[in-house]
């Protein structure tokens, strides 16, 4: 289920307890996701845009908890599957005349729409022009099983360091791999739980 296959997959480990519940919850709903998170960002023209898009993708490539995607269909426990390669292609919306961000926000509203867990990124990406002034408005989505809140301002901020040139100046990333082992060590699913 990997795009280019066996060779785009970068590593496998189990979910940590949170994505865990997660997961379950995410497949006890048939319509929308409770954990579907999403932010507006507006831009002064497309240019800017794209150049956000270049640079969130080059975030992306950092960070593996980024080019995560979950897999559980046939197996005994579900994984997450860190590909090589997950870019955020970025959709356009064209909004019938009306309330532009209106019209974004419906569009890709968490209560009706869902992402596909099993393809990385766990994020989604829908733009519009807006009528005037060459204004466009960005629908960040993004799943809580790889980002929350903290996690987002992060990312935002990478973006404005890659887009300002500073890419050198930036921490190396660390794998995601070593906060699932101190994750599951030491503590009880039960303790986990609780």
């Amino acid at each position: 289920g990997v795009p280019g296959g066996a060779a785009n997959i970068q590593d496998i480990y189990p979910l940590v307890p949170l994505q865990a519940g997660i997961l379950f919850h995410h497949l006890l709903q048939e319509r929308g996701d409770t954990y579907l998170l999403h932010v507006l960002l507006a831009f002064d023209d497309e240019p800017r845009l794209r150049r956000f898009m270049d640079a969130i993708n080059q975030a992306i490539a950092r960070h593996d908890i980024l080019r995560t995607a979950l897999a559980w269909e046939g197996l005994d426990a579900p994984v997450q599957v860190v590909w090589r390669q997950a870019p955020l292609t970025l959709e356009l919306f064209s909004p019938p005349a009306g309330d532009v961000a209106t019209a974004l926000r419906a569009w890709t509203d968490p209560k009706e729409h869902r992402l596909d867990l099993r393809q990385a990124p766990l994020m989604r990406a829908v733009a519009a022009a807006g009528p005037a002034n060459g204004r466009w408005l960005l629908q960040l989505l993004h799943h809580h099983a790889v980002m929350d809140h903290t996690s987002l301002e992060r990312l935002v901020g990478e973006v404005a360091a890659i887009q300002q040139g500073r890419l050198a100046d930036l921490q190396p990333p660390r794998p995601f791999r070593d906060f699932v082992v101190r994750a599951r060590q030491g503590l009880s699913e039960a303790q986990h739980g609780a």
